[in-house]
């Protein structure tokens, strides 16, 4: 356990690492002549390729000297095309390329990557999968910057958040991370939407986001969120878990689909616990990677469920994961299947 925890650590430290590295050059207008992005999570491709398309040339420049091309739209040899042909009236021109995913295969840019012209910077971005690194164009575009940009495990998904809020010179408490991760999921680019939508609104000189705020400027109810409900469940408090529920379950964005992933991912990490007969705060924290808050509802959950009961929610969290998606199952609101589930656990 230990030594998994540890490799998850040092992939996601050398992700953000490798990330803020290609941003900090871009900042500085230390431009690559090639930037390979690819991966599964689209937010940094995403942030990497806009941030050039923005900002790698001036207004007046960007008529006569940026091109974006779509896949599906050319072949390689005419992105090759536009990428040999020299500036106009600039130093440099920019070739971004999206969807890069849409090209059979990527071996025609081979001979580019070999020798570049250095007055163009050319974006590849390949988004939703991972460049195979057996080819001979991965073997090419290794010697420029590549980024692969993996999926955050949910153990690293509250510190990405604390740390985009402090970028952006604003503090964050550990428990208004834990509502915002637990209520928007892993889906870096809508929390990164809503997070900015709260950085526009938010006005005055106070810097700290509170519960208040993410009420206010994203929608999260700070007594009525998935966080508190999630709290709920694992002291077995069920009038408050009813309560929470049948008022989170009316917001508009709420889905029945993520929550049960939640749910599951917490009563599977309750279940190691269990086996491993220990309630020590200290223990859970450091094992798992939880914070205050969310060990002290781990700490619940095993003192109040028994080993088969937790089995029990398990299997109810399978059941309406297939459920949810139209499985086996008649038409049901989120309201009635998150109902179902309160009911079958508590």
């Amino acid at each position: 356990m230990r030594t998994y925890l540890l490799i998850i650590k040092k992939v996601a430290t050398e992700l953000s690492n490798q990330y803020g590295k290609i941003m900090q050059d871009l900042k500085a207008k230390r431009f690559a002549p090639i930037y390979i992005l690819h991966g599964e999570e689209t937010f940094f491709v995403d942030a990497i390729s806009s941030y050039i398309e923005q900002h790698a040339l001036s207004e007046s420049e960007k008529g006569f000297n940026q091109t974006i091309f779509y896949a599906k739209d050319v072949d390689p040899n005419q992105v090759i095309e536009a990428a040999r042909r020299f500036p106009m009236m600039a130093d440099k021109q920019v070739i971004i390329v999206k969807e890069a995913q849409g090209f059979k295969n990527l071996e025609g840019f081979e001979k580019y990557l070999v020798k570049p012209v250095p007055s163009t910077i050319l974006v590849i971005a390949v988004k939703g999968k991972k460049i195979d690194k057996r080819t001979k164009f991965y073997k090419e575009a290794a010697k420029h910057v590549v980024f692969e940009s993996a999926k955050l495990y949910e153990k690293d998904l509250m510190p990405w958040i604390k740390n985009y809020v402090v970028t952006e010179g604003y503090t964050i408490g550990d428990k208004s991370v834990q509502i915002i991760a637990d209520s928007l999921g892993n889906d870096l680019s809508k929390i990164s939407n809503e997070l900015d939508k709260l950085f526009i609104n938010k006005s005055g000189g106070d810097k700290n986001i509170s519960d208040k705020d993410i009420e206010t400027y994203i929608g999260i109810s700070k007594d009525f969120n998935s966080f508190e409900l999630l709290s709920a469940i694992a002291d077995k408090n069920s009038q408050r878990a009813f309560k929470i529920g049948h008022q989170l379950a009316k917001a508009k964005d709420f889905s029945i689909i993520p929550f049960v992933a939640v749910l599951s991912g917490m009563f599977s990490k309750g279940y190691i616990i269990k086996k491993t007969n220990t309630t020590d705060k200290n223990t859970i924290m450091r094992a798992f990677g939880l914070n205050y808050f969310s060990a002290d509802d781990y700490v619940n959950l095993v003192k109040k469920f028994s080993l088969s009961e937790i089995e029990k929610v398990i299997s109810i969290c399978s059941q309406y994961d297939l459920k949810s998606k139209g499985i086996n199952s008649v038409a049901m609101t989120n309201q009635e299947m998150l109902k179902e589930i309160l009911i079958k656990i508590l």
